[in-house]
C-alpha cells in the first residue's frame, strides 16, 4: 500500500512541475509579446500633430 502511494505521489507531482513549467513558459511569451506591442517604433499618421480642426468653423 505504501509504494502505491508513493508511485502515485510522483506521479501527481510529476505532472504538477511539467504543467507549471508550461504555464510559466506561456506567461512569459505572452508578457513579452505584450511589451513588445507596447513599445513600437511605427509612428501613424496622426502622432505629433496639432489640435483638431473643425472644417466648417475655419472658412
Amino acid at each position: 500500500m505504501l509504494k502505491f502511494l508513493l508511485i502515485l505521489f510522483l506521479i501527481i507531482y510529476v505532472i504538477y512541475k511539467i504543467s507549471t513549467f508550461y504555464v510559466k513558459t506561456f506567461i512569459g511569451k505572452s508578457v513579452n509579446n505584450f511589451k513588445k506591442s507596447k513599445k513600437s517604433n511605427k509612428k501613424g499618421i496622426l502622432d505629433e500633430e496639432g489640435d483638431f480642426i473643425d472644417y466648417e468653423e475655419v472658412d
